[in-house]
């Protein structure tokens, strides 16, 4: 199936003007994480006002946004880190959320080469991103973009606290 691209859509570097925006699709992003898995906490505090604005105001962090008619419609955030057993620093993309009814316009894709060239221009030579399994749309998008499976993450859950 072809995707449909929306005209109009500007990817650009987050200013501190777009934090409440941001933190709103955060919040959708972590229900929606928290209905795939039952350990993420819906009210988790992780993804919060304070942390966003450091992130786009960060050296070695960054924030794009996509823009659509003055809307912002999607995120994505990432950092530059140095791993203990890594050879060399490597950029990590941590969100890339898009709102539901712009899903599969290419809007994710767009982000995600935004924030690729951002680490390619700091000389990272390693970029990774954690998703889950059955985010199959996710899954092909960062394949598209040259992403390779590397590891798998396995949990065992001894007590589901849903059920407490």
């Amino acid at each position: 199936m072809e995707k449909e691209k929306l005209q109009g859509i500007i990817i650009r570097e987050a200013t501190p003007k777009d934090l409440l925006n941001i933190v709103k699709l955060a919040k959708e992003l972590i229900k929606s994480e928290s209905d795939i898995d039952p350990m993420v906490n819906p009210l988790s505090k992780f993804q919060d006002s304070e942390w966003i604005l450091k992130n786009i105001k960060g050296d070695k962090t960054v924030v794009f946004v996509a823009e659509y008619n003055g809307e912002i419609i999607g995120y994505t955030l990432g950092w530059v880190s140095q791993p203990w057993d890594y050879k060399s620093s490597r950029g990590y993309i941590c969100d890339c959320f898009v709102k539901e009814e712009y899903r599969r316009k290419g809007i994710g894709a767009a982000l995600c080469k935004a924030i690729l060239n951002w680490f390619i221009n700091r000389n990272i030579t390693c970029i990774e991103a954690d998703i889950y399994s059955n985010n199959t749309a996710s899954l092909e998008m960062f394949k598209s973009l040259g992403f390779k499976e590397i590891a798998k993450k396995l949990r065992l859950i001894i007590k589901d606290e849903s059920k407490s």
